[in-house]
């Protein structure tokens, strides 16, 4: 993208139905996120309920007959919530899809062209900064659903009318390293790599904490790493991809 494309206030009508796909790209990963979660608690409540009440009869009347029958109960309701659990991963996991080598700037360039758009109608603009390392090949599939699910993120947070640096560059051997400069932004609330959400939360962090949780588990199963560092007017967020090929 170059530095006289359009601004954020020359927006147009296919500007808006790109923004309004990726809206509802996001209303589609919320509802997937709730229907998950309302499971899991429909799974695990009624077994939690038997497992707590069986260990208070323990406490409240430790003869060894009742607590050989209480133990047994809560031996029968661990193992079922193991077998329902371990059959809803299994269910839930989505095989590996192969490798698809691409260009990093062939990469680069298809999330710009897409969120250029997205981020005029949302009041901000997506820059490239810097040239790609030539030559260099990455997945093209997991780092582009990593790289646009990131802008998207960042298109949401930015400060209305500021611009977002996209930059690519080889910072390490066996990385291309895609780096995002949000204006306005504030890193997640809680550790991107493990989805345990804060004490303190507001919806907002909740879901900018998810978003940045799915990208990292993407990167990592592909090798890579995801980094979000406060530099106090803006929000660094650092895609560590790995070459391929």
């Amino acid at each position: 993208m170059s530095d006289d494309a359009s601004t954020p206030n020359e927006r147009s009508p296919n500007d808006a139905r790109l923004a309004l796909l990726d809206d509802l790209r996001q209303a589609e990963r919320r509802a997937v996120s709730s229907r998950v979660a309302y499971i899991i608690g429909h799974m695990i409540g009624t077994p939690l309920h038997v497992i707590g009440g069986r260990a208070s009869l323990i406490r409240s009347s430790p003869t060894p007959e009742s607590a050989i029958e209480n133990a047994q109960r809560i031996e029968e309701q661990v193992e079922r919530l193991a077998r329902r659990i371990r059959a809803l991963i299994e269910y839930l996991t989505a095989p590996e899809p192969e490798p698809e080598p691409r260009a990093a700037n062939a990469v680069l360039e298809d999330a710009a062209s897409l969120y250029e758009p997205i981020g005029n109608a949302r009041g901000v603009r997506v820059r490239l900064s810097g040239e790609p390392p030539p030559n260099l090949s990455v997945d093209g599939r997991a780092a582009l659903v990593v790289l646009t699910s990131l802008i998207s993120l960042a298109t949401r947070c930015a400060s209305d009318g500021s611009v977002i640096s996209l930059v690519v560059e080889q910072r390490e051997s066996t990385f291309v390293t895609f780096e995002l400069l949000v204006p306005g932004m504030k890193p997640p609330p809680g550790r991107i790599d493990k989805l345990e959400p804060p004490d303190q939360w507001n919806r907002d962090e909740a879901e900018q904490l998810q978003v940045f949780s799915v990208c990292f588990a993407i990167a990592r199963r592909n090798g890579g790493r995801i980094e979000a560092e406060d530099q106090g007017s803006h929000t660094s967020i650092r895609f560590y991809c790995p070459i391929v090929g």
